[in-house]
């Protein structure tokens, strides 16, 4: 099994849930800047030429969170498990966390470091303005909810919560803030003291993303 990728949330995702299944892989780290992912070779893998890629059994998968669930549902995995509801409840805070937070935690990772520390580019405000305003908005609903929940789905660790986390692992190299969320801050601390959160930054340059 291999995983093809370079630093990103959605790479994080992917070795994340690898690890606390317990699965053993080989990471291929592609260098964008160098154009490994536009090569013929991974276009075969990604259409779009993007990270992550899973290749299994001689096959390819793309979509972090498609594979994330392949990964649980190969394992016969708790963090994927129980019940049509339980799958349900898990599958809703995916969703949360991709098309809300996600989506704009990934505007500030976007703005702040891959265009204005790896390509120099000059800041979008009005977009970080924008995202400002939404998190302000969508974070609270994740403090509200863990201030009655250890995890994302009752008091066990789910795909929900590797997800939540691999977008706001994020903060750290953004204007980012999540001071004010006493429940999040300490949900956040003790899935990044896991294992799995060291033994997949030990993947990228430096143990960490972007450095």
């Amino acid at each position: 099994m291999k995983i093809y990728g370079f630093p990103t949330f959605n790479v994080t995702k992917v070795l994340l849930t690898a690890e606390e299944l317990g699965i053993a892989y080989e990471y291929v780290a592609l260098d964008p800047t160098k154009g490994e992912t536009q090569s013929p070779e991974h276009r075969q893998r990604h259409p779009l030429g993007k990270v992550p890629v899973l290749e299994h059994q001689g096959k390819y998968l793309f979509e972090s969170v498609a594979i994330c669930r392949y990964l649980s549902r190969i394992s016969d995995s708790r963090l994927y498990g129980g019940d049509a509801w339980h799958k349900a409840l898990i599958d809703q805070w995916m969703d949360y966390s991709t098309l809300q937070i996600g989506r704009w935690l990934a505007t500030f990772f976007f703005q702040e470091v891959v265009m204005a520390k790896f390509f120099g580019e000059e800041i979008d405000q009005a977009r970080l303005t924008e995202a400002a305003e939404l998190l302000a908005t969508q974070m609270p609903v994740i403090e509200n909810h863990l201030a009655q929940n250890e995890f994302f789905v009752g008091d066990s660790l789910s795909l929900a919560d590797l997800i939540a986390f691999s977008y706001l692992h994020t903060h750290e190299k953004t204007s980012v803030s999540i001071e004010p969320y006493a429940n999040i801050r300490r949900w956040y601390g003790a899935i990044k003291s896991r294992p799995s959160f060291t033994a997949a930054m030990s993947n990228f340059p430096n143990n960490d993303i972007f450095g």
